[in-house]
């Protein structure tokens, strides 16, 4: 007995629909998959397990009252010496981060400043209880911002010192 309008005939049953992912093997592959997933969990990794940390900074000296004002040829900065660990600075140098805008544009008020480097010095910018710099080749036209860092023993990094704008005309 044939069934009018149907694909098929009742002694043949329906054909299953395809499997997805292209029909056999789908375990073996799911079984390299677990394989490699057990062995990358498994394999030891190299380093250290520690919490992450920021080094420690080696003094706690720095420039208060940091003043800047243009010399003829070059600009002069000076301050005082502050630290809080005690009597006799700790500072071993001194680290002078500086921006250049034009100014014919120069940066709003309040905007940040972001620095393009720094110079370093050495113990001669530091002496009784006050920081002395001469920056030379500062350009006619130019702001001038400047912010320094005293340096430690260690090479670390002091507290920042408030941030100076020189303009040179």
């Amino acid at each position: 007995m044939r069934l009018s309008g149907l694909p098929f005939t009742p002694s043949s049953p329906p054909s299953p629909p395809p499997l997805v992912g292209g029909g056999g093997g789908g375990g073996s592959r799911r079984g390299w998959v677990c394989l490699v997933l057990a062995l990358v969990l498994l394999i030891p990794s190299c380093g250290r397990k520690t919490k992450p940390f920021l080094p420690q900074k080696t003094t706690n000296a720095r420039v208060v009252d940091l003043k800047g004002a243009w010399q003829a040829g070059y600009i002069e900065l000076k301050g005082r010496v502050s630290d809080s660990s005690g009597p006799g600075s700790s500072a071993t140098g001194a680290r002078v981060l500086y921006a250049v805008y034009s100014a014919n544009d120069p940066p709003c008020d309040g905007c940040p400043i972001e620095f393009e480097g720094f110079h370093t010095f050495g113990t001669e910018v530091i002496g009784k209880g006050g920081f002395f710099c001469k920056i030379p080749g500062a350009l006619k036209g130019n702001i001038y911002y400047f912010e320094v860092q005293l340096l430690g023993e260690k090479g670390g990094v002091g507290p920042p010192s408030n941030r100076v704008k020189v303009t040179v005309e």
